[in-house]
């Protein structure tokens, strides 16, 4: 079973014409993600053992490659470091989209060997992850561990990392307010 996790990228550098390097963390232990979900620490052990350097995709396409990760772990989670290959108009793009700090998230693509449910009265809630193979890891636009955080990218200082934040909790506040807008009008039409 195929099973996503998202995630905030640590850093990004810019070392290279025709390539583009980033660090991060793919997924962190024993914290609870949006779905519910908790990864234990060791469950990623054997994976990146076995193979420790996976795909760069966007979205989780598959078909899209646009670089490399390196995995390594430590206290907290899996690290990352990303090459991307700009010379792929595709790859560039979301390249850029980074530096600018309208991307800043990652996600694993994992298979799950083995799980428990958090809460046993709920078993199709949330999962705690005892053992899973990573299969690639993503750029994505919607990440479900809030918590990880973009710390340097190179060219968007920190005044302007936190200003981006800023802008992205009132923009979430105003979809939030007009779904309310619109609820409420269909229930005053029924009403």
């Amino acid at each position: 079973m195929l099973k996503e996790k998202v995630f905030h990228i640590k850093t990004v550098d810019d070392t290279s014409e025709s390539s583009f390097h980033f660090e991060g963390y793919a997924t962190t232990f024993e914290n609870t993600d949006l779905e519910g979900d908790i990864i234990e620490k060791g469950a990623f052990d054997d994976s990146i053992k076995r193979k420790s350097v996976v795909p760069l995709c966007f979205n989780h396409d598959r078909n899209k490659v646009y670089g490399k990760l390196e995995l390594s772990i430590d206290e907290k989670g899996v690290i990352s470091k990303g090459t991307f290959n700009t010379n792929d108009p595709d790859a560039a793009k979301v390249k850029d989209l980074l530096k600018m700090g309208a991307l800043d998230s990652m996600s694993i693509g994992m298979y799950v060997d083995d799980y428990d449910p958090v809460d046993k009265e709920r078993p199709f809630g949330g999962w705690r992850i005892k053992k899973a193979q990573i299969a690639e890891v993503s750029i994505v636009t919607v990440p479900a561990n809030e918590e990880a955080k973009v710390s340097a990218v190179k060219g968007l200082n920190e005044n302007e990392r936190e200003e981006l934040a800023q802008l992205r909790k009132t923009k979430q506040i105003d979809d939030i307010k007009k779904i309310i807008d619109k609820a409420e009008a269909v229930l005053k039409w029924v009403y």
